[in-house]
């Protein structure tokens, strides 16, 4: 498997162009760029720097993180506006993605808007249908360019896909070649705090594309949220039970860390860079997937 890293593990403590430099330094094999910070980059570079980077670094562009989905797209119910804000996110990973090399785009179900504990309205089949029409209709969209999109259930109540076997039937029903999924332990973890994660055996091994780790503080589930990820090894998921899945399905692609609390966004980036590397690679070494 590859070492890779999100830039939400550092979001508000660095900036592309620094997450570059140290993720090159510290051994990281791929970077997943995400479009904040992307766009911040292009203020004061080119995408013609971003490529002549990777051509001449170890470290590669992994998925872009993330596009936010809403329920009414691509229906008759949509606003052209809000349609016209996410294809132009969309689009801007499509053309860099050419550029640089990079293929896969992260694609996040729809959300409540409220916290993490305000549950999504909807019945599971109108959340199917939803979910499969937006997939179809980004699918082609990103098609010319040669993007695949990774499918992301979040288990917390606020998102309308929480559970593999959901995510399954979705991904299933979309049937293209270029439509699969990016496992994340913290997202399966906050489904009622499942510490089982034998349900990702049950998808097909090709459509997964990328895989997410990190870990969780132990807290109550209604406090589980992005701000309580921790590194690995710190916290309570069971990182030796999602390793042996993901291995005994034959992934031997990304892993990447991510997380997003604002304690290490105020550290200095380059120890924190430095110890999200090693915390990774020691968990991925310690269950045989180096």
């Amino acid at each position: 498997m590859r070492i890779g890293y999100n830039e939400a593990t550092m979001k508000d403590g660095s900036t592309l162009e620094q997450d570059l430099e140290l993720c090159e330094r510290f051994g990281f094999d791929e970077i997943e760029i995400r479009l904040d910070m992307l766009r911040a980059y292009l203020k004061t570079h080119t995408v013609s720097d971003l490529a002549r980077f990777f051509e001449k670094s170890h470290l590669k562009p992994g998925p872009f993180n993330a596009l936010y989905t809403y329920r009414e797209l691509f229906s008759e119910q949509d606003d052209p506006a809000r349609r016209e804000a996410l294809l132009e996110e969309f689009l801007l990973g499509c053309k860099v993605g050419r550029e640089i090399g990079a293929d896969m785009f992260i694609i996040v179900p729809p959300m409540s808007a409220g916290g993490y504990d305000c549950a999504y309205e909807g019945s599971r089949e109108e959340i199917f249908a939803d979910c499969v029409r937006i997939l179809k209709g980004l699918a082609e969209i990103g098609a010319p360019y040669g993007m695949k999109l990774c499918f992301e259930l979040v288990g917390a109540a606020k998102c309308s896909v929480r559970e593999i076997g959901q995510a399954d039937e979705i991904v299933r029903a979309v049937n293209r070649d270029d439509v699969g999924f990016v496992f994340d332990s913290c997202n399966i973890y906050s489904f009622h705090k499942l510490n089982d994660f034998s349900a990702m055996a049950n998808v097909q091994p090709e459509k997964l594309f990328a895989v997410h780790i990190n870990d969780y503080d132990d807290v109550p589930e209604q406090e589980l949220c992005p701000a309580v990820r921790c590194l690995c090894g710190d916290g309570v998921i069971d990182l030796e039970n999602y390793l042996s899945v993901l291995k005994g399905m034959g992934y031997q692609g990304m892993v990447s860390v991510e997380t997003f609390r604002p304690e290490y966004w105020a550290q200095p980036a380059e120890k924190m860079i430095q110890k999200a590397y090693e915390t990774t690679k020691a968990v991925l070494e310690r269950y045989g997937c180096l």
